[in-house]
C-alpha cells in the first residue's frame, strides 16, 4: 500500500458511498506501475455509477488492457463530498485501482460524454494538480486526449484538451499511444509531441487552431499548422476489425445501466433531422449473430451479470433480430438471463421478439415517437404513423406489459400548438389502448436542441420562457389515473444548447462557474444555474445569443471538422423538411449521397447469415439442497453496502457455474439468504448466508468454486449441509473489536456501563429516530485504544457498533473517528 493510497483510505468511511472508490473491481487490470513503459488513465467526467455504464470508454479499456507495456487505469468523477475531503485532507485525485495521482501518467483520455459535464473537467484536472488550460501545460504534464459524440463540437472544452479524437477511436488509439511512446523514449518536447499526434488522421489538436472574432462575433478558426486545415473523422469499417475480450469490469455498487451490455451494431440511416448520432455514426456496421453469441458467452461467464442488453442506435433495426433473439433465449433461458432492448423503432417488434423477450423477465418498453403529430414527424424524418405505435403499444400490452414509456420533444422547427395538443392526445389514448383498459403510460419530454453537424444546425432553440410555457401547458392536460409526466430541467436543456453551438468563448464561462460552484450539472439536485448566469454576467456574455438562429452562410464553431455527413447533403434535408418530405434509409433505398461512404472501405454492412445455430444446455435437477456458508468480509470490500454485497455473491455464484436454485416471480435471483446485514464500513471475520442449488456438491467443491469467483477480501470459510431453518442460525450476542485513534479512559467506560437508559438521535433510512441503546450492551471493556463490545442483535432493530461508541464518546455517529470496527464473533 503507498502512502496516497493510506491517506485515501482514511477518508473512505466520512463518504456517502464508498463503493464508487474502491477499484480493483472483477476483470479490472492491476499491473506494476514503475514498470510500464507508458501510464495511461481513461477517466469518465461523472459518477462512477454514470461512467462504467458508458460502452465507449469500456471498449478502449479493453482495447488497451490487450497491450503489456502499458500501466492503464481509470477514474470518474468525485462527488462533492469526497471532493471536499480531498481539499481538507491535500490529498490529490487519485486513479482507482494503482492509487496514483493522475499527475503521474503520461496520457489521460478524458472523455466528453455530454455537454453538462465541463465543470467536471475542469474540477478533475485541479484536484489533480495539472494545469486545467492546455497552454500552461508543462514539458512534464500528462497529455490531456479528448473524446466521444459530443466533441462533434468540441470548441467550448477545446482549451482544455491537448488532443481530441474525433470519431472512433478503436483504431486511433492504438497509434496514438504508439506515437506517444516512441516522442517520450525519444525525449521529445511538448510541442514536438503535439505535432506528431497531428499527423494521426482523426487527432484535432487544438493549439494549432486560433478562434477569429470581429466585434464580439465569431468568425471562424484560423488554422496555424499548413495542410492541417481540416480533421476528418476516424471509422472503423467493420467493428470486429479490433478484436478485444469482452470481460468488462464487474462493478461494486449498482451503476446506470447494471447489465451486461453488447453493441450489435453501430450508425443508424433513418436520417432523424435532429439526431447528432445519426452523422457522427454514419454508415451502419453490424455484428454477425455468430460473433454477438461469443461476446455473450465470453461476457456473461466473466461477469455473472443476469441481463444482457443489446445496443445500437436502432436494436430494432438490426437485420438477424428475431434469430438473434430466439437464439439468445435457447442457450441463456435456463440461466435465467433477461434480454434488454434499450432503443425500438416503432414497427419494429414482431410476436416472437415479444414473448422471447418476456420469458425471463419483462425488461421495460419504450418507445420515442419524438413528436405528437404525424405533420411533425414528416418534418424531423421520424416516419411513424399513429396507426403502428398503436399496433405495437397493443402487442406488448397483450403480452402482458402494463407500464409503457413515451418520449417527446418540444421546440422542435415548426412546432405548433396544434402538435403539443398531439402528445396529450396519443398518450391519452394509449392509456385505453383496449377500450377502458391499457398500461401506465409514462410521458417523458426534452427540450429541442439544435445539434452541429445535423439538418437542424441552423435553427434557433426556443427561449428559456418558452420551454416553461410549454412545460406548464404539458403538466396541466398531461394528467390522469394512468398518465405520469416527467420533463427535463429546462435551465440544464439551455446550458445544453448554449455549449452544442458555441465557441472558445465558453472556456472562460466553464472556468468562471465552476469557480462559483458549479459541479455535476447533469445531475438535477447538484445543478446550479445561478452560477452560470452569474458567470456570464462577470464576464459580459449573453448566453442566449448562442441559441438564436444563423445564416445559412455563417461561419460555425465546428466547421473545421469532417463527419463525412456533407454541408450540401444537410442544407438538402432541411429543405426537404420544410416540405414534410420524407428521405428513405439508404440501407433499403438509393443512396442519398450523404458523403460518408466510399463504397470500397466504408460501407454499410449488413449481417448476411442469421442462422444461429444453438443447443440449449441440459440442466438435470437432482433435487433441493441447502449449504450453509461461513464467510469474511475484510479490507476495503468493509465498505460494500449489503445490497452490494449480495450482488457479489449472486454474480459469483454465475461465474462459478453452480448448479443454484433460482426464485420465482418477475425477478428470478439465485436463491442465496443472508442472516443479516452488515453495516458500510464493519469488517467481519464470520458472517453467514445460505444457498439453495439443484444438484448435490460436496461442500469442499462448493467452497472452492465460490472461492475462485469471489474477490479476496470476501472469502467463503466454511460450507456445510444443511436444513433450511438451521441454515441461517446466529448467536444474539456478538463481540466486536473498535479500533480508536485514541485511548477511552476507563472512567468513562464505567459511567457508561452504570447508566440504565442511553438515548441517541440515529438515521434508519431517511429518517431520524431516538433509541435507547443501553438495553442492547452487554459488555464493554477497553485494552489501550482498542475497544472490545458485545452487543445483543435480535434479528430485528437493534443498534450498530458505531452508534455505541458516538455514545460513548459524546459525538454524532457521522462525526465518529474510528480507525476500525471488526466483528470478531466466531460462529
Amino acid at each position: 500500500m503507498n502512502d496516497w493510497e493510506s491517506r485515501f483510505e482514511k477518508i473512505l468511511a466520512k463518504v456517502r458511498k464508498p463503493s464508487r472508490y474502491l477499484g480493483r473491481e472483477i476483470n479490472a487490470l492491476s499491473r506494476p506501475f514503475e514498470e510500464a513503459r507508458l501510464k495511461v488513465c481513461l477517466v469518465f467526467p461523472d459518477l462512477y455509477e454514470v461512467g462504467m455504464s458508458h460502452i465507449g470508454l469500456l471498449i478502449l479499456y479493453l482495447i488497451l488492457s490487450q497491450r503489456e507495456d502499458l500501466l492503464l487505469d481509470r477514474a470518474y468523477a468525485p462527488a462533492r463530498d469526497l471532493e471536499e475531503l480531498l481539499r481538507k485532507e491535500d490529498i490529490p485525485y487519485l486513479s482507482l485501482t494503482a492509487r496514483r495521482p493522475l499527475k503521474d501518467f503520461d496520457l489521460i483520455g478524458m472523455s466528453f460524454p455530454y455537454e453538462l459535464c465541463a465543470t467536471n473537467l475542469v474540477n478533475i484536472l485541479e484536484l489533480s494538480g495539472i494545469p486545467v488550460l492546455a497552454r500552461n501545460r508543462r514539458e512534464n504534464d500528462p497529455i490531456i486526449l479528448g473524446g466521444g459524440s459530443v466533441v462533434s463540437n468540441p470548441e467550448p472544452v477545446a482549451d482544455f484538451y491537448d488532443a481530441i479524437i474525433i470519431g472512433e477511436g478503436e483504431e486511433a488509439i492504438l497509434e496514438l499511444v504508439d506515437t506517444l511512446l516512441s516522442a517520450r523514449e525519444a525525449q521529445a518536447s511538448r510541442k514536438e509531441i503535439l505535432n506528431a499526434l497531428s499527423e494521426i488522421p482523426g487527432i484535432y489538436v487544438p493549439s494549432f487552431f486560433k478562434p477569429v472574432y470581429e466585434k464580439g462575433k465569431f468568425k471562424g478558426l484560423e488554422p496555424l499548422k499548413p495542410g492541417y486545415e481540416r480533421i476528418r473523422r476516424r471509422i472503423v469499417p467493420d467493428l470486429d476489425v479490433v478484436p478485444y475480450p469482452w470481460r468488462p469490469i464487474v462493478p461494486w455498487t449498482e451503476i446506470a445501466h447494471d447489465r451486461l451490455a453488447i453493441e450489435i451494431s453501430r450508425g443508424c440511416t433513418r436520417g432523424c433531422r435532429f439526431c447528432q448520432a445519426s452523422s457522427f455514426y454514419r454508415p451502419v456496421r453490424e455484428r454477425s449473430p455468430k460473433r454477438l453469441l461469443e461476446m455473450a458467452e465470453v461476457g456473461l461467464s466473466a461477469t455473472g451479470w443476469d441481463e444482457i442488453s443489446f445496443l445500437s442506435l436502432s436494436a430494432g433495426d438490426y437485420t438477424c433480430l428475431t434469430e438473434l433473439i430466439v437464439g439468445f433465449n435457447r442457450r441463456f433461458l435456463p440461466e435465467r438471463i433477461a434480454i434488454s432492448l434499450p432503443s425500438l423503432r416503432v414497427g419494429s417488434l414482431n410476436e416472437t421478439i415479444i414473448s422471447e423477450i418476456k420469458k425471463v423477465r419483462k425488461t421495460g418498453f419504450t418507445l420515442a415517437p419524438e413528436a405528437g403529430t404525424e405533420r411533425l414527424r414528416r418534418v424531423i424524418n421520424k416516419d411513424i404513423r399513429e396507426e403502428d405505435l398503436f399496433d405495437t403499444a397493443l402487442k406488448a400490452f397483450e403480452a402482458g406489459w402494463r407500464h409503457l414509456k413515451l418520449y417527446f420533444m418540444i421546440g422542435l422547427p415548426s412546432e405548433t400548438q396544434e402538435d403539443l395538443e398531439g402528445i396529450v392526445k396519443l398518450s391519452k389514448r394509449l392509456t385505453r389502448i383496449k377500450g377502458r383498459v391499457g398500461p401506465q403510460v409514462n410521458v417523458s419530454v426534452s427540450t429541442f436542441v439544435p445539434k452541429p453537424h445535423t439538418a437542424f444546425q441552423w435553427e434557433r432553440q426556443i427561449t428559456l420562457a418558452e420551454t416553461k410555457e410549454k412545460l406548464s401547458w404539458l403538466k396541466k392536460n398531461l394528467s390522469g389515473r394512468k398518465l405520469k409526466f416527467k420533463w427535463h430541467k429546462p435551465e440544464q436543456s439551455f446550458l445544453e444548447g448554449v455549449f452544442s453551438r458555441g465557441d472558445r468563448r465558453l472556456s472562460a464561462l466553464i472556468l468562471e462557474a465552476y469557480c462559483q460552484g458549479a459541479r455535476l450539472d447533469s445531475w438535477s439536485d447538484e445543478f446550479r444555474f445561478e452560477a452560470w448566469l452569474s458567470a456570464a454576467s462577470t464576464l459580459g456574455l449573453n448566453l442566449e445569443e448562442f441559441l438564436k438562429a444563423r445564416a445559412l452562410d455563417e461561419p460555425l464553431p465546428w466547421d473545421h471538422l469532417d463527419l463525412g455527413v456533407t454541408k450540401k447533403f444537410l442544407l438538402a434535408e432541411r429543405e426537404r423538411s420544410l416540405t414534410q418530405e420524407i428521405s428513405p434509409d439508404c440501407r433499403y433505398q438509393k443512396c442519398l449521397k450523404c458523403g460518408v461512404c466510399d463504397f470500397k472501405v466504408i460501407k454499410n454492412v449488413l449481417a448476411k447469415d442469421c442462422d444461429f445455430p444453438v443447443e440449449a444446455p441440459r440442466i438435470e435437477e437432482e433435487g433441493r439442497f441447502v449449504y450453509r456458508l461461513v464467510y469474511q468480509k475484510r479490507g476495503l470490500l468493509r465498505f460494500l453496502s449489503q445490497i452490494e454485497l449480495m450482488n457479489q455473491f449472486h454474480r459469483a455464484v454465475r461465474r462459478a457455474k453452480l448448479p443454484v436454485a433460482f426464485s420465482e416471480g418477475f425477478h428470478p435471483l439465485p436463491r442465496i439468504s443472508f442472516a443479516r446485514a452488515l453495516p458500510v464500513g464493519v469488517e467481519s471475520l464470520a458472517e453467514v448466508a445460505a444457498i439453495e442449488l439443484v444438484k448435490y456438491l460436496e461442500p469442499q467443491e462448493l467452497k472452492s468454486r465460490l472461492n475462485q469467483e469471489l474477490p479476496e477480501e470476501i472469502k467463503v470459510l466454511d460450507v456445510s449441509l444443511s436444513s433450511p431453518k438451521k441454515a441461517l442460525e446466529v448467536p444474539d450476542e456478538v463481540l466486536y473489536e473498535i479500533i480508536l485513534p485514541e485511548p477511552v479512559p476507563s472512567e468513562k467506560i464505567k459511567i457508561f456501563m452504570a447508566q440504565r437508559s442511553i438515548l441517541l438521535k440515529v438515521r434508519r433510512g431517511k429518517k431520524i429516530k431516538e433509541i435507547d441503546l443501553r438495553p442492547f450492551v452487554i459488555d464493554l471493556k477497553a485494552e489501550e485504544n482498542t475497544l472490545f463490545l458485545t452487543l445483543f442483535e435480535p434479528r430485528e432493530g437493534g443498534v450498530r457498533a458505531q452508534e455505541v461508541v458516538a455514545a460513548l464518546l459524546d459525538v454524532s455517529p457521522e462525526d465518529l473517528e474510528v480507525k476500525r470496527i471488526i466483528k470478531r464473533q466466531a460462529l
